[in-house]
């Protein structure tokens, strides 16, 4: 494993090239002088937008062109802020070029509101004029928010609001991540030595082959959250009117409703997704009495969930192993993919390897005018291969969109954002298990791929399903969301997915306390997209190995359409309708499979 100790002693060839946007931070900061009076010019278009076209089309090009040189100067700061965290002139780029972006959000909030306090029909005829084609897409989604858009002044008391109404989300952000660790007690690691249980620990103890050790750090951890749960049931409560309160001011249905109406997304579609799922939990509860055979356990308890089935392989990749693996496993998508992917890695895209005081983590970022810049610590075990290959989906994404879209139109949504990452890691893992015969080898990464479908298809799903009955339930009128209330209910979604696979003894039983812990819940109905860009990935992932070409060609086009449709369009010009439950199932039709040659392997 490559690993350097300061930032100056890496290596040109193992860092991103950001010298492409900006040849030192001298040109940088010179751009950045240049950008401090765009917040005062935008007040020159205040009250304008509906003298004509051509005002609107200048006044457009300016709040994009303006919007996309911030992004810039930003994109810069941020990745030399996540270099070396501990590098002050960097955290002073960075601070300084979010308050910019901060600035001009603010002086640009008149925007919206007052296109659509014009004459309604006369926008609609502009938005169709030749000049304004590239911001088309922009006007149109912003006509159809015109319903639920409130006056001006309503609009300025909920934008005011909005702090007040965070205030439950942040006093679980300071529960979880400041009071509760400090509280948290000691526990035997598998050494015999004595350690702080803390979230990172916790994950790493319930991995022990001592299941004591397991059930320990279970038992510390859960009791901590057991002892907050008021003050938990109490910000939930609060977090949760705050999403009814604002969309019944809008005039939706429901929190859920105003929650996906930003992407253009029925309610049947996230119903859709846990029907599916409910389908296969057999499958699901099939995998969990597997994991009981294998691990030689008479019961299974919450805490034998994380500890591995299967031994890890001795599997190691340098750098450039692990470059010509995940090249190998993409040949499917093409020459032209190849090709770019190929070039991006040359002249460096990737950041490659950990030094003092860089983020941790991986990730994909950049902005129009750059390179799909990826933040690595790149350590050479397949999980590590498996991350490599997900990121670089999501740079290819963003290279595609920004190559094809003008800017209004290039960035893409969340919701289709995970589908180019996971398919990439679909063909990673298929072209593993195609290459290798081994029956151990096949074991491990079959049972690699299962924990995916675990994680993000199954659990993802559940939290969704405890989002929806929660937000019913104040939108019911049932009353507060208290410990009990909200205990019982998880306890019942729970039991839905795992059944009786689990003991559920006294120790189980503390599952019902999850709930307290789950950051997701606090995200407005953002959970479920886990799972439908994973479906969607798989069934992707199939056609391309099974129909080839015209798959492959569809792909494409989703990565070069960026953000110019809504994501269902752009997902159905991939194959994929998300409008019925047929792309869900047909993934967990996969799963089934490799839950079978896994059975067979393991006996």
């Amino acid at each position: 494993m490559v690993q350097y100790k300061k930032r100056e002693d890496v290596p040109q060839g193992d860092r991103w090239n950001l010298e492409s946007m900006y040849a030192d931070d001298g040109a940088w900061a010179s751009e950045f002088a240049s950008l401090q009076s765009i917040p005062e010019q935008a007040e020159a278009w205040k009250g304008r937008l509906g003298e004509s076209i051509d005002v609107l089309k200048q006044a457009l090009d300016f709040y994009f062109g303006s919007m996309r040189k911030i992004e810039k100067v930003y994109t810069y700061a941020h990745l030399r802020h996540d270099e070396d965290l501990s590098e002050g002139k960097y955290h002073e780029y960075y601070s300084k070029a979010r308050a910019l972006y901060f600035q001009f959000d603010a002086a640009t909030s008149f925007v919206n509101p007052e296109l659509l306090g014009l004459d309604e029909s006369t926008l609609r005829t502009w938005k169709e004029d030749p000049q304004l084609a590239e911001y088309q897409f922009f006007l149109s989604d912003l006509l159809r928010q015109k319903p639920h858009t409130l006056s001006p002044s309503e609009e300025r008391i909920i934008s005011m609001a909005q702090e007040a109404m965070s205030t439950g989300h942040q006093v679980f952000s300071m529960l979880n991540n400041v009071d509760l660790p400090a509280r948290f007690g000691e526990v035997t690691n598998e050494d015999g030595e004595q350690v702080k249980l803390t979230h990172s620990t916790y994950y790493k103890l319930t991995q022990a082959r001592e299941r004591d050790i397991r059930r320990g750090a279970f038992q510390g951890f859960y009791r901590e959250f057991k002892g907050n749960r008021n003050t938990m049931a109490a910000a939930l409560d609060g977090s949760t009117k705050a999403h009814v309160f604002e969309s019944r001011v809008r005039g939706y249905a429901s929190a859920r409703e105003s929650a996906l109406f930003d992407d253009n997304i029925s309610v049947d579609v996230y119903d859709g997704l846990i029907e599916a799922i409910h389908e296969k939990l057999p499958d699901y509860q099939r995998y969990m009495n597997l994991r009981k055979k294998v691990l030689g356990l008479d019961e299974l308890h919450f805490y034998d969930l994380s500890v591995p089935i299967i031994d890890d392989l001795d599997l190691k990749y340098t750098w450039e192993e692990a470059e010509g693996l995940i090249a190998q496993a993409l040949v499917p998508l093409g020459k032209e993919y190849s090709d770019i992917m190929k070039k991006g890695l040359a002249d460096r895209w990737i950041d490659r390897y950990e030094n003092e005081g860089k983020r941790t983590g991986a990730y994909s970022s950049g902005c129009y005018d750059s390179m799909p810049y990826i933040l690595h610590n790149f350590n050479g075990l397949l999980g590590s291969v498996f991350t490599l290959a997900h990121e670089l989906g999501h740079s290819m994404h963003t290279e595609l969109a920004n190559r094809t879209q003008p800017y209004p139109t290039a960035n893409y949504r969340i919701f289709v954002a995970e589908v180019a990452s996971t398919t990439n890691e679909g063909l990673l893992i298929r072209y593993m298990l195609d290459q290798n015969k081994d029956p151990k080898v096949r074991a491990y990464l079959l049972n690699h791929y299962i924990k995916d479908f675990c994680s993000t298809m199954f659990r993802q799903t559940m939290f969704a399903e405890f989002e929806r009955d929660m937000h019913e339930m104040v939108e019911s009128g049932e009353g507060a969301l208290t410990a009990e209330t909200l205990d019982a209910k998880y306890r019942e979604v729970v039991y839905s997915y795992f059944g009786d696979t689990i003991a559920w003894d006294e120790d189980d039983e503390m599952i019902s306390w999850e709930w307290s812990r789950i950051p997701h819940m606090y995200y407005n109905f953002y959970v479920y997209k886990y799972a439908t860009g994973m479906a969607a990935a798989t069934s992707i992932t199939q056609a391309i190995l099974q129909e080839g070409s015209s798959a492959v060609e569809r792909y494409l086009n989703f990565l070069k359409s960026g953000g110019s449709k809504y994501p269902l369009d752009l997902l159905k010009g991939a194959g994929v309708d998300l409008t019925t439950p047929e792309p869900v199932r047909d993934s967990l039709k996969v799963f089934s499979s490799l839950i079978d040659e896994l059975e067979s392997l393991l006996g």
